[in-house]
């Protein structure tokens, strides 16, 4: 714990000072596009390697959505894995989950 609080405080003194600089700024010329979202509830999916991407917007008629809630793929696809392995061995379940991945 203490080397590690030693390593820590050699890194902090090795960074040099000055003002803080956004390279986002430096980096990126153009500003990101911005569009109006309508008042209307959104819900798209596409198909990702684990499984479906969801993303659900309502707007009101803004810049920024009122709600949205990005579903992230996952093991939502693993509630079928019992009717799967029904009378399978256990080598091949390993297979079977790759396979769903």
């Amino acid at each position: 714990m203490m080397e590690s609080i030693k390593i820590i405080q050699q890194a902090l003194e090795g960074i040099p000072g000055g003002p803080y600089e956004n390279l986002e700024i430096r980096c990126f010329d153009r500003p990101s596009p911005t569009f109006e979202l309508s008042k209307q509830e959104l819900y798209v999916r596409v198909e990702a390697p684990k499984g479906e991407l969801g993303v659900f917007l309502i707007g009101d008629q803004n810049v920024f959505p009122w709600r949205w809630k990005i579903r992230p793929p996952g093991f939502i696809n693993l509630q079928i894995l019992p009717q799967l392995v029904k009378r399978m061995k256990l080598a091949d379940i390993m297979t079977i989950l790759d396979w769903n991945t």
